[in-house]
Formats: structure tokens, sequence, C-alpha cells
């Protein structure tokens, strides 16, 4: 999914500064329910694959995707790894799918790795069902390790459903996103193909 990014605001005035969000992950962990909630401010019921308002684009782990979503990647200012507390697998996929792609193509932009549904931690029925399975949900404190695996800059979870840390994602990711635009700026004012923080 990239998103034009509106800082940590939902419209664009002239004196804010836009940025390149892409958030990855695998297919019905979280990311439209995340960026549409954030941007409409109500939770999705149905999302579809594709979703072009508010310059948002789904790409989904689906060959068909694969090959169209590397160039979601160009000018990004920050990514967003994305997976279900209560899948796993999806946690699994961080590691063994997601980011190395995004070390592929993106290197050096700020990963902020994201725990979606949290509100399933408390559905009974599902925790059951993974416990059957020899499975528990992912935990903060996994996450959090994960977030020191990957050398991500930071680590959030949050709830579309519920509402809960939304915006604080994309408070994070506008963050990361203008620190990173400051120092290109200092770079390029000062003409040297280094700079330090």
């Amino acid at each position: 999914m990239a998103q034009k990014g509106l800082g940590a605001s939902r419209g664009c005035t002239s004196e804010q500064k836009e940025f390149n969000i892409v958030a990855v992950g695998d297919a019905a962990c979280g990311k439209t329910a995340l960026i549409t909630t954030y941007t409409t401010g109500v939770f999705p019921e149905v999302s579809k694959t594709l979703c072009d308002s508010h310059k948002i684009v789904k790409y989904c782990s689906t060959e068909d995707f694969d090959r169209l979503r590397p160039m979601s990647y160009r000018n990004v200012d920050v990514v967003l790894i994305c997976y279900d507390v209560m899948s796993p697998a999806t946690f699994e996929n961080v590691f063994h799918r997601w980011y190395p792609e995004v070390q592929h193509f993106c290197a050096r932009v700020p990963i902020i790795l994201v725990g979606c549904k949290t509100d399933l931690r408390s559905d009974k029925f599902l925790e059951e069902k993974l416990w059957s399975l020899g499975q528990n949900a992912i935990m903060y404190t996994q996450g959090e390790e994960a977030r020191r695996k990957i050398s991500a800059v930071a680590y959030l979870e949050c709830s579309a459903k519920c509402n809960e840390n939304v915006d604080d994602v994309f408070r994070e990711a506008t963050k990361q996103a203008l620190m990173v635009k400051r120092v290109k700026d200092r770079v390029t004012k000062s003409g040297s193909p280094c700079a330090s923080s």
C-alpha cells in the first residue's frame, strides 16, 4: 500500500509537507483497515484489493501484485511493515518476506513495524483456535524484539476496528519522514554526499 502522507493530519495545506508512506504485509493483516481508518475515520467493513482514494494503493501479497509492488518503493520516505497479532504466519513473514524485500528496494528508508488487529487478542474463540494449533497471539514484547532484529525505528500496535493508536502510527511515520527530509535538505544545502545526524 502506498500513501502520500499528509503529515499527521488528514488534509494538506500549502505549508504542510507531503510524504510517501508504503505499507506492506501479508494479505488480510490489517493494512487497508489501518490506512482507511486513518484517512476517513471509519473502519472499513469490507476492504478491496485496490483502493485509490486518498492516494492509497494497496499491494497484496498475491502473484499479480508481486510484480507491481516494487514500483511503490520508489521515492518512499517511510515503510510500514504490518502483521496481524493473531496470525503467527504473518509475523514470521516480517522476517522471511517483507523485511528482505524492503531492504532490497529501499535499504536506507526508516521502517516502522506495526502489529495490527490488537482488538482480536481478547477474542476467546481465536485464542482457543491458535492454542489448538500449538500457537499463541504475538505479544507486545515479541513485536519489540522483532523491531530490534530488523532495525526498525519504532514498533507500534493498533486496532483499526477500535481506532486505537491508528493516529500514533501515522504520527510516528510523519516524524520519521520529517527527520529524513531534514537530513536530505542539509546534504543538499551543504553539497556533501554524507550527512551526520
